[in-house]
C-alpha cells in the first residue's frame, strides 16, 4: 500500500553544480522540487515552479538537475540560468530574510520532449497550510517524511531518500500564522537535504473526537538541522577551548504558507514581463549533453 503518491516523489530533483568529484560524477549540493500553479481564470493551463532554499543557490549563476528518463540514457541532468545577461535574477526570493525559499519558474516542455520522469505538488489541492493542518490535526507527534538528497547521495536512477519522522513542534506557528513563523521535525537530516519536501503521514487513526488527516501533502519545506553546541572551557584561564557542533535531530521547516507567497511572486513577476511585451524571462531547462551516472 503506498504512503507517498508515485507523482510526489517524482516531484523532487536533485540540486547540482557545475563541478564533478575525483571519480568524474557532478556534485550535487542540495535539494528541491516542482510545484503546479493551476490559472485562476483557466484552471486547463499550469504553470510550473522549482522550489528550494535560498541559501543551496548562494552565489551561483546556474544548477543543474537530474530527472530519469524513458528514453535513451537511463538519467539525464539539465541545467537552468539563474541570471538573465544583464544579471537580472530569473527566480524570486521571500522578502523576509529569515524565510528560506525561492521559486523559480521554468518551462517544462524539454521534459516532456526527452521523455524525462517527472511530477508537481498542485500547489491548493496537494498542500497543507498552516490553517489547515490545525483544523486536520497535523500537531505534535504526527509522522511526516523528509524527501531529498542527503551527503550527496544521487546515483544512476534519481530516487529521493525518504526518512520518517514527527511533528516536534508547531503550536507557536499556528498562534503566530502571519508572523512568518516556522515549525520544527524530529528527522535526521543532514547537507544536501536543504530545500526538500516535508510531507504529512496519513492517518487513519486518531483519539475519538479529534480530527485526523487521512491523506499525503506537503507541509513545508526543509531548511536545515538545528546544530547542537558542546562547548569546552578550560579549568585554568575560563576561556572557551573549543566548540563542537552535532546535528540535534531537530530539523526547521518553513510551511507550505511560505511557499504559495513566493509562488506568487514569482508568478507577478513574469506575468509583469508578460504584459509589458518583453522577451520571455523564465529560464527554459536546457539538456547537459552527456550526463555524468
Amino acid at each position: 500500500m503506498a504512503i507517498i503518491p508515485e507523482q510526489f516523489m517524482n516531484a523532487v530533483v536533485a540540486i547540482g553544480i557545475d563541478q564533478f568529484d575525483a571519480d568524474g560524477k557532478r556534485i550535487w549540493i542540495g535539494s528541491g522540487f516542482i510545484v503546479e500553479r493551476k490559472e485562476l481564470q483557466n484552471s486547463n493551463f499550469s504553470t510550473y515552479y522549482i522550489i528550494t532554499n535560498k541559501h543551496v543557490i548562494g552565489n551561483l549563476r546556474q544548477i543543474f538537475m537530474r530527472f530519469n528518463s524513458l528514453s535513451g540514457a537511463f538519467v539525464k541532468d539539465y541545467n537552468i540560468n539563474l541570471y538573465d545577461n544583464m544579471g537580472h535574477p530569473l527566480f524570486s526570493a521571500h522578502p523576509n530574510q529569515g524565510t528560506d525559499i525561492i521559486a523559480i519558474q521554468f518551462a517544462p516542455q524539454a521534459l516532456i520532449n526527452d521523455m524525462s520522469i517527472w511530477g508537481a505538488f498542485e500547489i491548493n489541492t496537494h498542500t497543507l497550510t498552516l490553517e489547515q493542518m490545525q483544523r486536520t490535526g497535523v500537531e505534535e507527534g504526527s509522522l511526516v517524511y523528509a524527501l531529498g538528497f542527503p551527503m550527496n547521495l544521487v546515483y544512476e536512477i534519481k530516487s529521493p531518500i525518504c526518512r520518517l519522522g514527527c511533528v516536534s513542534r508547531i503550536r507557536d506557528a499556528f498562534l503566530l500564522a502571519q508572523n512568518t513563523p516556522i515549525f520544527l521535525i524530529d528527522a535526521q537530516t543532514f547537507p544536501g537535504n536543504s530545500g526538500g519536501p516535508i510531507i504529512s503521514r496519513p492517518e487513519p487513526l486518531s483519539i475519538m473526537g479529534t480530527p485526523s488527516n487521512n491523506s499525503s501533502n506537503l507541509i513545508g519545506i526543509l531548511s536545515a538541522y538545528l546544530p547542537y553546541k558542546d562547548v569546552l572551557i578550560s579549568q585554568q584561564t575560563g576561556e572557551v577551548q573549543m566548540v563542537q557542533t552535532e546535528n540535534s535531530g531537530l530539523t526547521i521547516v518553513h510551511p507550505v504558507d511560505r511557499i504559495k507567497e513566493v509562488v506568487e511572486m514569482e508568478w507577478q513577476r513574469n506575468e509583469q514581463i508578460r504584459l509589458s511585451q518583453q522577451p520571455q524571462q523564465f529560464p527554459p531547462l536546457i539538456k547537459s549533453e552527456g550526463a555524468t551516472v
